[in-house]
């Protein structure tokens, strides 16, 4: 009987181990190129996916100019660039744990994001990507801005993004106060403008207008009606402690952290800061699926693709 006992107690022990030893250390969240994955003691590379686990003695192979972007058990991200083969357990050794639960909690959200639309299908769902992208010009003498119509920020850059327009050869952008009186203008020649509030003379008690004109085009084009207003003191202090403490975690200027970060913005209802920060994704990895399927949802969540 004792021994009949030992022998589970044993058998316990080494099911647990395995168990273990097999822990999921990563998941993928986005690919690009043939990048594929062996398991311990194989020699079938099978190609990865976004959705991926990834166990302790896995190897991963990195494609010539492929793409990886990883997210830690911990919630610490890796983007890999560098062809090569790489040893699961190496990758997890050099990692830092986060000891951030607020980063957790988005890096979790996106992580189940990104996985759950790995099957989106881009050729199907082309027009999101093409406003994603901008590449789309409007022949019509009008001006589309990617903003609600009321919005809210912190003294952080915004990112002020429309369609372009047919002819133009920049634009001009004003923000204006009660009065209808400037307060601040820029001329830009691409179709987005970055705001940075923190430089600007802006009372945060006070709502804030802002146009966007067509310049050196034959048809003349003019945007207003918008309007964007500080955060309330009491929440702004809050939002900006937490938003403080996601950018010391993901510290490293890379797409994948800029788009847990725009989550962020997005779950305090900062569209602006959300905006700017997808489109600085998208300039960091141009060419990742998965990153245009996330921007294109949060657009259109926010119905902010409509014509």
């Amino acid at each position: 009987m004792r021994t009949k006992a030992l022998q589970i107690i044993c058998l316990l022990i080494f099911i647990s181990t395995t168990v273990f030893s097999q822990d999921n250390l990563f998941t993928v969240l986005a690919t690009k190129g043939t990048n594929k994955y062996a398991t311990s003691g194989s020699s079938d590379w099978k190609a990865v996916t976004p959705g991926k686990k990834l166990l302790k003695d896995d190897k991963l192979s990195i494609d010539e100019n492929g793409y990886i972007g990883l997210v830690h058990k911990s919630g610490k991200t890796i983007e890999i660039k560098k062809a090569g083969v790489y040893e699961v357990a190496k990758l997890n050794s050099e990692v830092a744990a986060q000891n951030s639960s607020i980063t957790k909690k988005y890096v979790d959200y996106v992580t189940s994001e990104i996985s759950s639309g790995g099957s989106e299908n881009m050729a199907s769902n082309r027009h999101k990507y093409m406003d994603v992208t901008g590449s789309v010009e409007r022949d019509v003498p009008s001006i589309k801005v990617l903003a609600p119509k009321e919005s809210f920020v912190i003294g952080l850059p915004v990112l002020l993004k429309w369609k372009p327009v047919a002819g133009a050869k920049s634009y001009a952008v004003t923000v204006k106060n009660l009065f209808d009186e400037p307060v601040y203008t820029i001329e830009v020649e691409n179709n987005f403008a970055i705001l940075d509030f923190s430089k600007l003379n802006i009372q945060k008690d006070k709502v804030y207008g802002y146009q966007i004109e067509t310049k050196g085009s034959e048809h003349f084009a003019k945007f207003e009606g918008y309007s964007f207003k500080y955060l309330p003191e009491d929440k702004a202090t809050k939002v900006s402690k937490e938003a403080d403490e996601l950018r010391a975690n993901l510290n490293e200027e890379t797409a994948l952290n800029k788009i847990i970060l725009a989550t962020f913005y997005e779950d305090q209802n900062l569209l602006l800061n959300a905006l700017e920060c997808y489109e600085t994704a998208l300039k960091l990895a141009p060419d990742i699926e998965e990153y245009k399927i996330a921007y294109g949802k949060f657009l259109d969540r926010h119905k902010l693709t409509e014509k």
